[in-house]
Parts: C-alpha cells; sequence; structure tokens
C-alpha cells in the first residue's frame, strides 16, 4: 500500500502555446458596459466603482476558466517527453509546459478509499464502477482507482477509518482528510509536502481558476510551515451569507414597507403577529422562525440579527490591534441578544423554539403561521416550497439583512473547503491526482451534453445523481452567482441560446413559473430569478463587497481540539437564557470570563500565533 501500479509516459505534451493574458483581454474588452451581457461571466456592469471591480474579479476569473475549453489542444512549447517513473521526477517543478489533458502511455492505478455519500441511499459499487464517470475518466486518463474499503461517510464509518489508517503509518496513494486529520498528517513523515508544486505545474486554467475563485485563502488553508501539503477541494463560501426571507404577499396586504433596519424589521413582526396577515380570522401567526441552533446558519436560525448588529458570534475577526477575537465575546452582542430576548417576551419568535431543531421550526413557514425567517439561498427549495402548496399565493422574497448600525449590515461567512486531497510521499504519480481533478472540472463544466451524460440519470437529477459517485470534486465557487448574473441577462434579452445545460434547467423553471406552473418551479424562479430572488441579494452582497469573512481559516489548534466545544456549549447555554429571559446580559463579562476560564484564552493565544505566522 502506498505506491502507485503502473508506469507512463505522457503523450500530446508537444502543443501550442495557450495565449492566456490575450485571451482574458479580449474577453474583458467584451464586457459591454452599458448592457445585459451573454454567455457565461460576461456579468452585467454594476454603476459603482466596487461593483465594476466586483464584476472584473468573476469575468478575470471565467476567463482563466474557459481558455482551454475555448482553445482545446492549445497548451506549451514543444519539448520531449517525460517520463514520470518516480515521486521526484514528477514532483519537480520546470519550465516546461504541460498539457492538462495528458494520457498516460501505460496503465497507471492508484489505491484510496471510497466514502458514501448518505444522497445515495443503498450504495451499489459496479454501478459507481461501471458508471459513466468512471469508464470514461480510465479512457482518457489511463488511471484507474484500487478502492480498498467502502464506508458511509460519517465521523463514527469513514472517517474513524481514516484517522486509524493515519495512526497507523498506512495510508492509501491519495485520500481526502478534514482540517485535523490534515495538521495530524503535517506532523508526520506520511505525504508528500511538494504536492503544491505539483498541482500548480499539471492544473488546468480551469481547475485553477475554481481553487482560488475566492482568492488564496484555500491554498493557504493547505500550507504548513510554506509548502502547500493537499489539495484543497472548494465550495462557495459566499452561498453561505446568511439572508432575509419575507412574505412579500403579506407585506403587500398589509400595506407595510421592505424592512431595511432592525427596527423597521420588528415593526413588521409585530404587524405579521397582530394584524392576521394570512386572512384567517385567527390569533395564530408569529413574527419569525427561530429554533434552538440559532447560530448555525441554515433557516430559521439568528445570524442575520446578530451581524445586523455587527456581531460576528462563532468567527474569528479583527480585534483592531492586528490580532483576532472570537466573535462571541464581542460587546456588540448584547444588543443582538437584548433585541431577541425582547422579540421572545412578545411572543414574536415560539415560546418552546429552545426545544426546536431546524426541521420542526422550518413547519411555522410552511403551514403560513410565519412569514419571516432568516436563512441561506437554498431556503425557497425547501422549506419555503412548501408554503405555496398550502397557499398559492405565498410570495416569499430574499432581503439582505436588515442593520441597526450605519451603513450595510455585513452578513458573515466562512472558507468552504469540503476536504483536502493528500497524496502519499512513496506515490510514484503524485500528478494524476491533479489529472482526476482535471478531468472533473472539464466533465462537470459548461457542455450540455456531458453535463447531462455525468450527472443526470433517468432524467432525475435529485433521485439518480452519479457526481455523488465522484470521490474527487471541486467546485467553481462563483458559479451559482454566475448561472443566476447569465439567467438574468436571457430573461432580460429573451435570447437563451448562450446558455450552458446547468442554467438551462433554472431558466426554464423560472419561464414555467412565469407560465403559471408556480409550485413545482417556484424553488427555481425564488433562488435564481430577476424578482427578488436569493441570487439577486447575493449579488448585491457580492458587487458591495460586504461580507465579513471568518479570519481563522486552518485546521483545529491544539487546545481547540480539546476545549472547543465546551466553550461553544457554554456560549449556546448563555446565549439561550438570555433570549428566555432567565440570564440578563448585565452579566456579559463574567460570561466571558468564564469562557476563557473553559479555554478559550488559551486558543486565542494559539489562534494569533498562527495569524502573526501567515
Amino acid at each position: 500500500m502506498g505506491r502507485c501500479l503502473g508506469t507512463g509516459q505522457f503523450l500530446n505534451r508537444d502543443i501550442k502555446k495557450v495565449a492566456l493574458l490575450d485571451s482574458v483581454f479580449l474577453f474583458i474588452l467584451a464586457l459591454d458596459e452599458k448592457h445585459s451581457r451573454e454567455g457565461n461571466g460576461r456579468l452585467e456592469e454594476n454603476k459603482t466603482q466596487g461593483g465594476k471591480h466586483m464584476k472584473k474579479k468573476i469575468a478575470l476569473l471565467l476567463a482563466a476558466a474557459m481558455t482551454v475549453s475555448l482553445m482545446a489542444g492549445c497548451g506549451g512549447d514543444s519539448g520531449s517527453a517525460q517520463t514520470a517513473g518516480n515521486s521526484e521526477a514528477a514532483s519537480a517543478v520546470t519550465e516546461e509546459e504541460v498539457d492538462p489533458r495528458f494520457k498516460y502511455e501505460e496503465p497507471v492505478t492508484l489505491t484510496s478509499y471510497f466514502e458514501i455519500s448518505p444522497a445515495l441511499g443503498e450504495f451499489n459499487k459496479e454501478d459507481m464502477l461501471n458508471s459513466v464517470y468512471y469508464t470514461r475518466m480510465t479512457e482518457e486518463t489511463n488511471i484507474s482507482i484500487d478502492w480498498l474499503w467502502y464506508a458511509a461517510n460519517t465521523p463514527d464509518d469513514s472517517q474513524q477509518k481514516k484517522s486509524v489508517a493515519i495512526a497507523s503509518g498506512e495510508i492509501p496513494d491519495f485520500m481526502i482528510v478534514n482540517s485535523s486529520q490534515l495538521s495530524l498528517l503535517a506532523k508526520s513523515d506520511l505525504i508528500n509536502r511538494n504536492i503544491g508544486e505539483v498541482f500548480k505545474k499539471y492544473a488546468s486554467d480551469e481547475l485553477m481558476a475554481w481553487t482560488t475563485g475566492e482568492g488564496d485563502a484555500a491554498l493557504e488553508a493547505a500550507t504548513d510551515k510554506g509548502e502547500i501539503i493537499a489539495i484543497p477541494l472548494v465550495d462557495s463560501s459566499i452561498d453561505k451569507a446568511p439572508m432575509l426571507w419575507i412574505r412579500r404577499d403579506w407585506i403587500k396586504k398589509l400595506g407595510l414597507e421592505m424592512p431595511k433596519t432592525l427596527d423597521e424589521l420588528y415593526n413588521v413582526m409585530v404587524a405579521f403577529r397582530d394584524q392576521d396577515p394570512d386572512g384567517n380570522g385567527k390569533d395564530d401567526t408569529i413574527g419569525m422562525v427561530f429554533h434552538n441552533n440559532f447560530l448555525s446558519a441554515g433557516l430559521g436560525d439568528g445570524v442575520g440579527v446578530f451581524n445586523g448588529f455587527g456581531a460576528y458570534p462563532t468567527a474569528w475577526i479583527e480585534d483592531g490591534n492586528g490580532g483576532l477575537v472570537y466573535g462571541s465575546v464581542k460587546e456588540e452582542n448584547k444588543d443582538a441578544l437584548n433585541f431577541l430576548a425582547k422579540m421572545y417576551q412578545e411572543g414574536l419568535i415560539e415560546q418552546d423554539f429552545s426545544s426546536n431543531d431546524e426541521v420542526k421550526a422550518s413547519e411555522a413557514a410552511a403551514s403560513g403561521r410565519a412569514g419571516i425567517q432568516y436563512g441561506l439561498m437554498w431556503n425557497a427549495n425547501w422549506p419555503l416550497n412548501s408554503t405555496v402548496q398550502n397557499d398559492i399565493e405565498a410570495d416569499w422574497v430574499a432581503l439582505p439583512i436588515p442593520t441597526a448600525v450605519d451603513g450595510d449590515a455585513k452578513p458573515q461567512i466562512s472558507l468552504a473547503i469540503t476536504g483536502y486531497v493528500v497524496v502519499n510521499k512513496k506515490c510514484e504519480h503524485p500528478e494524476a491526482v491533479v489529472r482526476m481533478l482535471n478531468f472533473w472540472v472539464d466533465k462537470y463544466g459548461y457542455s450540455g451534453e456531458e453535463y447531462n451524460d455525468y450527472l443526470v440519470k433517468d432524467a432525475n437529477d435529485v433521485l439518480n445523481f452519479p457526481l455523488h459517485w465522484v470521490m474527487l470534486k471541486t467546485w467553481f465557487p462563483l458559479k451559482n452567482l454566475t448561472i443566476h448574473n447569465n439567467i438574468v441577462a436571457a430573461l432580460e434579452s429573451g435570447d437563451s441560446s448562450s446558455l450552458n445545460a446547468e442554467e438551462l434547467v433554472s431558466y426554464n423553471d423560472i419561464q414555467n413559473y412565469l407560465s403559471g406552473d408556480i409550485v413545482t418551479s417556484y424553488g427555481g424562479m425564488k433562488t435564481f430569478g430577476n424578482d427578488m430572488s436569493a441570487y439577486d441579494t447575493m449579488n448585491e452582497y457580492y458587487e458591495k463587497d460586504m461580507f465579513l469573512w471568518d479570519k481563522f481559516t486552518t485546521g483545529p489548534t491544539p487546545t481547540m481540539g480539546q476545549k472547543m466545544s465546551t466553550v461553544t456549549d457554554k456560549v449556546m447555554e448563555y446565549y439561550t437564557k438570555v433570549i428566555m429571559g432567565i440570564e440578563t446580559t448585565d452579566n456579559f463579562d463574567d460570561f466571558v470570563k468564564e469562557l476563557n476560564s473553559l479555554g478559550l484564552d488559551k486558543i486565542t493565544e494559539e489562534v494569533n500565533e498562527w495569524y502573526a505566522g501567515k
């Protein structure tokens, strides 16, 4: 175990140089500053200077991501074929240009572990091995994978197995680990610490653009002592930004205005509670959905309320003195807690919220008892789509989080990395891992035929989703925002010919919604549409650069691993008691002292040691 099986040489290495800079330059020139754009990444020009900067950033990223697709067969200067017979040769960084779509001359087999997604339901090994993805991956790369075991992707199953493998010193050629496991491997002598250079050399322009789509933070998170020791698998960080969902039909019925401040939101909640917005003649409506895990952004949480007061619980934020501080201990939290306590006291949130998880709490929105909830961009797909099944007039729309401070409120987000790919230092072909990632990016990309081949089975992209069979997958962080902007341009122009297969799914949903098929097309319209959808709000966040980033982007510190759960439990206990009136914010300083005594002071010291050494 730990050796790549097979040897080989790269084919098709003599290729023309890609004129990347020229392509990017021409791509940017193609942006029409006065009209909507067409195609991937040609984003509508914002009127503000900040918006222009952010739009151009997306365009640059997508230009890089599109270049190889548009110029297939173009690559580096001509050079002799290189034999990748050992890790030193494969890892060496030279000036030679590499075709990121190379195929091994002889078969290469890598060992790894397969983690079964819960979404798959009953797992069938043969279905996975015979899937379009693995069949074509082997055909196009000459790489195959020897799966040493299959296990459910849970802490008690696959994660435990991987931790045991790390402790024993016997790891496969490659595997995906979490941040805690990466921290352990960083101290070991098991992994290829030169994988960052391998990645930079062999990654396609698209893969590199996806990995750095939100800057260098993802690669920095995989860095130890100045070396990139793993390949981060990225997701969208901005998609985790809180927003406010509100029923526009109730706003109109009661003659109200959309709230921009928290005071205005409070008044709307009172009206929703008292003025019978559902028209059933009963006193059965509440102000807002709220659940017991309210510091976890999802649906019916309180993160957006805290952010509206300039508070950022659970995030590590700048302390104003060059260091970081744990957001849960900042004074601004007191105002948010007092606001929520007032809401609880006045019956604007459920009196039994402390016993309700988010699923239970969501019933208030689905049944029509609540017309406001904080949540994320996906809420229209569930549970808000359930509302319209009970009331066809239910019209949920998304808003930026209301503010209690000067200027716009900043929604908090943290770096979204789904895992880190580590490579055994004994593996003879570390570049094969990058080649497989290049393949994933190509096949997931924007070709309609391949999108349907690889991601949709039997025309059911929910129940039959072959991407769950793919272990090595990463995402373009701005994909959903780009989908939205492309769809909006198509809606405005009446021309959908430039949309890719994935975009067409949501575009058709929106057209069906506009044609009267409201129930089945609700999620698509409210997520990606052009009428106060989730991504209308996300676009505003992005154009104005409103996000407040969690600055701690590495694995847990030593004391975090031992004591952080105790600290976070105490935070939730105290916050919940304040909201319910059992405690008051007069004791906030004592609460902070208790957190420090539980280990937060040491954790903060370790976090700042890391931050100073970045």
